[in-house]
């Protein structure tokens, strides 16, 4: 290096250099500025039998001119003595070593730390994303009191703010954003004059916004240019004297529970570039006021919040450097006009979606802006299709959901928007056909679902990776070549789609989710040739939805390679064969299985209950035979509720699910939460594991319309949260558990048509019960209420028919021992006519006798039936 020797300056940062650092580096004794920030040095190295030895930086003090230094995201986390190196350097002024692995867990680090003083003229101290385990109280920084920048964000301290800051008197930037601090500032800082940045966002602050820029020192009213103070659980309203701070150039206190109106006092920082109020709970009307001075300001963010009126017209002019206007997800129902807008001249980013806001554009008008990003969803833009969207050539973002549009796509659409990124007119009426091909586009997202298109499903762009074109009308068949490689999410739900699903279907090896339910598809599903490369199909899959079609076929030879598949629906179509034994093996990690409808045979398979995740199981109304497995408990997701927000997937419309003999949809938040168990209308026999009762996550267990025995298990109570069971149409046997008394979440119950006897368990909630009259009929021997048999009269009932039961075998043996008889003195009255008569005679009174008692007994039986029939 001794060319370099005079070098005073180099920057190698995002250099893309890996190895270690050169130590020769120490030799430029005259280096003033250095940067070797984001890249790949390490700077350990290994002995001779590959141990990992820690170095250190030895050769940085020989850089004794050296003023700047930055080493920012190079992993120093095996350097030892990195606080003692650098406090070998007096001439630093600026040292940054953020996200470098700096920690200060060892034993003699803290009070090392504490002594660092020897860097008098550092001005810029960087240290953020470490992870410091030493108080913030006792850092040796503290000691620098001539420090203009001090970066502290994201190194895990959770104390209150120390007071050590109020002898920073030269600090213009403090950063102590993203760690748990917590309180206000520390109420002495009456010296920081020069304070030109706090931030503080994302801490644990949780007072009042008034008494916390109270807390700032009032000399620094007039300097400071920059507020962060973000989600830190701040409350009460923004006061009105906030426009004295007249430099404030960006106050971002996103994510707080800010409420009341937005004060006028905004509307004379005349600095102001950025005001970001998002996520909070602000409210009235935005008047002209609020704006009448912020001619420099480019960012406004008043998304998601409760104003509920905005007046722009005539002075959106005093906005004219305005880039980004969001104001989304508020209660604004106001009416927009072009002149609203007028002034607008730099606007590139405009959200006002999910508002009821209404906007009456005259078609001819041409905007002067130039929008990149435009949201308008379930505002009312319709019922026309705005015609001045064909001047946003630049559009990256056009987001037109729910905006009440009845028309066709114009022409210009499609090249308007042919380099756009991101299109959603979904929730419309929009009608007419797509072009036969959208290879032109750009677009890596389009959602037009929900609308009323017709014809075919148009060629795809090539880069699209995400497709909905569900709750349509397009008809025919699929494009033979699906040729979209980036392709992850393909919904064609319920549409008229008919034929084959397409063999290149198996080309689209990224895909993730798979939606063509609802349509007239035919044949046998796909077969995925392994020699063609197309086996790693499905192997990215999460979610697919087959069901409502004609398809045919045995279960889907594809899904073996669905390691990661966690939804399924086949259901309502014409699959056959036996449910395969590699389901638990190939999709572990399964959630929810929808096989209902189908033509399913054989056995449940037994490895199926060890699917831990399975929650939601329905193969109802298939030709399943043979007993249910044993090992119920291993279906873990079943033994638990399942939590909300558990899944890391989600679904845009409804899906149906069978429930108290009836058909709901639920939207997905509400789908993840059932734990279903459907094995109803097949041809199972055998008794009901007692194991099932382990399953105390269950919320709808059908059993019905099979052929199991045996009775119900005691045990059934304890599923706890279970709100629909039906078990009817079986041949059940014994008494109700009383414990089913216990289930307070059940609001559906029916044990219809078995042999179910005895008294029906009371409960407050069993009385609740949505279908009483019918929960218990085709059970003749069950009493109480809701039934009108009494359990007493039918306890005399059953008596007497063990009565009748038993006169009948006493007749029975009679007869037959009348028939023995007979033979025994047949001979001797053949010889002896006396006793001849005197025979048939007592043979006339036995008839009328027998006769005449079973009569009236059998009139009773009769009169009882009737008064205990319901």
């Amino acid at each position: 290096m001794g060319s370099l020797n005079n070098l005073r300056y180099l920057n190698l940062s995002s250099a893309s250099f890996s190895g270690a650092i050169p130590s020769q580096l120490g030799n430029l004794s005259k280096l003033q500025y250095l940067d070797v920030s984001k890249n790949q040095f390490f700077l350990a190295s290994h002995d001779y039998i590959g141990t990992l030895q820690a170095v250190d930086l030895a050769w940085l003090p020989r850089m004794s001119s050296l003023s700047y230094l930055d080493m920012s995201w190079v992993d120093l986390s095996s350097v030892r003595n990195w606080f003692h190196t650098v406090n070998m350097m007096p001439s630093l002024m600026v040292l940054r070593l953020s996200s470098c692995g700096l920690n200060t867990s060892t034993k003699s680090a803290g009070s090392i730390f504490r002594s660092m003083s020897n860097l008098t003229h550092l001005e810029v101290l960087d240290l953020s994303i470490n992870s410091f385990t030493t108080s913030l109280k006792h850092a040796w920084f503290w000691n620098l009191t001539g420090l203009k920048e001090l970066h502290l964000s994201n190194c895990g301290w959770n104390e209150s703010i120390p007071d050590e800051l109020r002898d920073m008197k030269y600090l213009q930037v403090i950063d102590l954003s993203e760690n748990d601090l917590e309180g206000l500032l520390p109420n002495n800082l009456q010296d920081l004059c020069n304070l030109k940045v706090l931030m503080l966002s994302s801490n644990n602050i949780n007072a009042s916004i008034t008494e916390f820029i109270g807390r700032l020192p009032r000399c620094s009213w007039n300097t400071l240019q920059e507020l962060y103070i973000g989600n830190t659980h701040m409350i009460g309203n923004l006061p009105v004297w906030i426009g004295n701070m007249t430099n404030l150039s960006v106050i971002s206190a996103w994510g707080n529970m800010l409420s009341g109106s937005l004060p006028v006092g905004v509307g004379a920082l005349g600095n102001l570039k950025t005001l970001v109020l998002s996520f909070n709970n602000f409210n009235g009307v935005l008047l002209k006021e609020h704006f009448a001075s912020l001619g420099n300001l480019e960012y406004l963010d008043l998304s998601y919040n409760n104003f509920n009126g905005v007046h722009f017209k005539n002075h959106s002019a005093s906005l004219g450097n305005l880039k980004l206007l969001d104001l989304s997800n508020n209660k604004l129902n106001s009416v927009l006009t072009e002149e609203d807008f007028a002034g607008l001249v730099n606007l590139e980013y405009l959200d006002l979606s999910y508002n009821s806001l209404k906007l009456e554009i005259n078609q001819k008008w041409v905007p002067p802006f130039r929008l990149q990003v435009a949201g308008f969803r379930s505002c009312h833009l319709g019922p026309h299709f705005p015609q001045w969207l064909k001047w946003q050539t630049d559009i990256d973002i056009l987001v037109l959901g729910d905006a009440n549009l009845d028309d066709i796509i114009p022409d210009w659409f499609w090249a308007t928007f042919s380099r756009a990124s991101f299109l959603h007119a979904s929730g419309n009426k929009l009608h007419g056909s797509l072009p036969d091909s959208l290879q032109h586009m750009a677009a890596d997202h389009i959602y037009f679902g929900s609308n009323m298109f017709t014809g075919q499903v148009p060629l795809l762009p090539i880069n699209i990776s995400r497709l909905n074109l569900s709750s349509n009308c397009f008809s025919g068949s699929l494009p033979s070549d699906l040729n979209a490689p980036l392709l992850e999410e393909l919904l064609l739900a319920n549409n008229q789609i008919s034929g084959t699903i397409p063999s290149s279907l198996c080309q689209l090896t990224s895909l993730k989710r798979l939606d063509l339910s609802g349509n007239k598809l035919t044949g046998d599903v796909m077969q995925c040739d392994k020699d063609s490369g197309a086996d790693q199909f499905g192997s990215s899959m999460y979610s697919v939805a087959l069901n409502n079609n004609n398809l045919s076929g045995e279960f889907p030879n594809f899904l073996q390679s669905a390691s990661e598949l966690k939804f399924l629906d086949l259901s309502y179509n014409m699959f056959s064969g036996r449910l395969p034994k590699w389901l638990s093996a190939k999709m572990p990690h399964l959630q929810i299985l929808r096989l209902r409808s189908n033509m399913f045979s054989g056995h449940i398979p037994v490895n199926l209950t060890s699917i831990d995740s399975l929650h939601y199981l329905d193969i109802s109304g298939n030709n399943i035979s043979g007993s249910i497995p044993w090992s119920l408990s291993n279906l873990k997701a079943m033994t638990t509720a399942v939590s909300q927000g558990a899944e890391d997937y989600n679904f845009e419309e409804s899906i149906p699910v069978i429930t108290k003999d009836q058909k709901r949809d639920y939207n997905f938040e509400i789908y993840k939460l059932l734990v279903n168990f459907d094995l109803s209308s097949n041809s199972l026999t055998g008794k009901i594991p007692e194991e099932i009762t382990l399953l105390i996550g269950i919320t709808n267990l059908n059993l019905s319309s099979n052929q199991f025995r045996g009775t119900i298990p005691d045990h059934i109570g304890d599923l706890k949260n279970m709100e629909s069971l039906d078990l009817s149409y079986n041949e059940f046997s014994g008494a109700i558990p009383s414990s089913l008394s216990a289930l307070t979440s059940l609001s559906h119950l029916n044990l219809s048509y078995n042999n179910l006897s005895g008294a029906i368990p009371s409960g407050p909630q069993l009385q609740t019960l949505d279908n009483q009259m019918y929960a218990y009929i085709g059970n003749p021997g069950l009493c109480g209420p809701p039934l009108s048999r009494n359990c007493s009269t039918n306890d005399a009932h059953k008596s007497s028919v063990e009565d009748i039961k038993h006169m009948s075998s006493v007749y029975l043996a009679t007869g037959l021992g009348f028939l023995v008889g007979l033979w025994t003195v047949f001979c001797t009255m053949l010889l002896k006519r006396t006793w001849r008569a005197a025979y048939f005679q007592f043979i006339d009174m036995l008839y009328d006798k027998v006769y005449v008692e079973v009569a009236v007994r059998w009139a009773r039986r009769l009169e009882k039936t009737r008064d205990d029939a319901p």
